[in-house]
């Protein structure tokens, strides 16, 4: 069992402070479609719940390391729903979004962690199909560019200076026309970070030390409606770099974003608008990540 002074402090907390927070709780899930008797259903599992948190890694609440104390201290004294919006990110927060439906258009190429806006991801979740929402992506390009930037502008780490400009330099080409660049270029940095990754972590290298996208997949466990809530938005990017990482071996050339395809069958069936956002939204959300 994972025990230390900041893992039962947020376990005792967590424990103590469901049977209050459930109302409230119930009270913001009323747009997924569950009623105010939420409360009363989930009482009598409290003990089983509190019991099953000696087992879940609370180190991991929020993605790049564990808590530190004051991090630990400041979530044990919020409230449970303020909790639970902690691991989320910044464009989910304090939305009422349908998580399930958002994997299948994550699963489709789309991501949407950290970019879009919540507006523009109901909008995705309301078009019937993959053709459809990737034309609202591109009817959505102003609004989605300008969430991107923000993003980026609140990147605070001095080592990510050079992806962080090349990401505004897509941002830059997508506004004037040049989606194409775009897509290239953050391409090229969304390869780039993924094998920074692989160097400084040995476990995601293959046999001679170097990068091999299985190998790496094998370590990024994409997200399913039973993800944890602490592991839920990384898993998240998971899915989405999975999605962009697929082999291919064409034809047939794929529409959605595929990095293999963009680098070997340019050409107005993988190099679109849509896909050049889908690009430059998956680079940013590794690039947001803290």
């Amino acid at each position: 069992m994972l025990d230390s002074p900041s893992q039962r402090l947020l376990q005792d907390s967590l424990a103590a402070q469901l049977s209050r927070g459930l109302t409230t709780f119930a009270s913001a899930l009323d747009g997924l479609g569950f009623d105010e008797s939420l409360a009363a259903q989930l009482s009598p599992g409290l003990t089983t719940f509190a019991s099953a948190l000696d087992g879940l890694d609370l180190r991991h609440l929020m993605p790049g390391g564990a808590l530190s104390r004051n991090e630990a201290f400041r979530l044990a004294g919020s409230t449970l729903w303020e909790r639970l919006q902690a691991v989320d990110p910044a464009n989910w927060r304090g939305e009422r979004l349908r998580r399930l439906d958002m994997l299948a258009v994550m699963e489709e190429g789309i991501p949407l962690v950290w970019t879009p806006s919540a507006d523009v991801i109901r909008e995705l979740l309301d078009a019937p199909d993959a053709p459809t929402r990737r034309k609202v992506l591109e009817r959505q390009a102003p609004a989605v560019v300008e969430d991107c930037r923000t993003v980026l502008t609140d990147v605070a780490r001095t080592d990510l200076t050079s992806e962080v400009d090349f990401l505004h330099d897509c941002l830059y080409s997508i506004g004037n026309g040049k989606y194409a660049a775009a897509q290239v270029l953050a391409s090229s940095v969304l390869d780039t970070i993924l094998r920074a990754m692989v160097r400084a972590d040995p476990r995601l290298q293959n046999n001679k030390g170097g990068f091999t996208f299985n190998i790496l997949a094998a370590q990024l466990p994409k997200a399913t409606p039973d993800t944890l809530v602490g592991q839920f938005r990384a898993y998240c990017i998971h899915t989405s770099i999975h999605k962009a990482y697929e082999q291919y071996f064409g034809p047939p050339v794929p529409e959605e974003y595929n990095r293999h395809a963009t680098a070997h069958a340019a050409g107005p069936t993988q190099i679109t608008l849509a896909n050049a956002l889908a690009a430059v939204m998956l680079a940013v959300s590794l690039r947001a990540v803290p």
